[in-house]
């Protein structure tokens, strides 16, 4: 059950990674061209603006669920790495708990964001709705969540990778992510 849930949150995972590399590619595409078109033919492209700030949002709020699974978010270790054992794993345990409530916050405060404005249109095109957009924030969230829940019970207490073993992108391809399982 367990290498089942692991392997499912690896392709969930993959899916976040994919959805940002879209995004970035996209909007860079967006951008070079709403710049073409008001530099070299005296129009601006309405679209460009709009259509990026949708692929940021969904850049940032699955970027955010895949930097948390693959430990390159942002961690103050300093102290941790001062308390004993069972410390550290109180303080590992608590931060996913943590997360896990913020996520939880991202799933219902997200969701009554998007039903609140579902129906409203950007003025560039009518077809892309407002909620559409913000439906990126419940969504990430439960991506999130299942990201704690395997952080919380099926890998018990990861310890920061060591210089001479692979980091976040090689251990990827490894398959070892650096555990210790007590």
């Amino acid at each position: 059950m367990a290498a089942l849930y692991v392997k499912a949150m690896d392709k969930l995972y993959l899916l976040c990674i994919t959805i940002c590399v879209v995004s970035v590619v996209v909007m860079t595409v967006l951008i070079f061209a709403g710049v073409i078109l008001r530099v070299g033919f005296s129009m601006g492209a309405l679209f460009a603006e709009p259509c990026s700030i949708f692929f940021a949002v969904q850049l940032t709020m699955y970027g955010a669920a895949a930097c948390y699974r693959s430990h390159s978010h942002l961690r103050l270790q300093v102290f941790v790495k001062m308390l004993p054992p069972l410390l550290q794993y109180v303080t590992d345990r608590g931060v996913h708990l943590l997360l896990g409530a913020i996520a939880v916050l991202m799933i219902v405060y997200g969701a009554s964001l998007t039903q609140t404005t579902w129906f409203q249109a950007y003025p560039e095109f009518d077809y892309v709705k407002v909620g559409l957009v913000y439906s990126a924030i419940p969504g990430s969230g439960a991506v999130t969540l299942l990201f704690v829940i395997e952080a919380l019970f099926f890998r018990p207490f990861e310890k920061e990778p060591d210089e001479d073993r692979p980091g976040p992108a090689e251990a990827a391809e490894t398959d070892d992510r650096s555990l210790v399982y007590e």
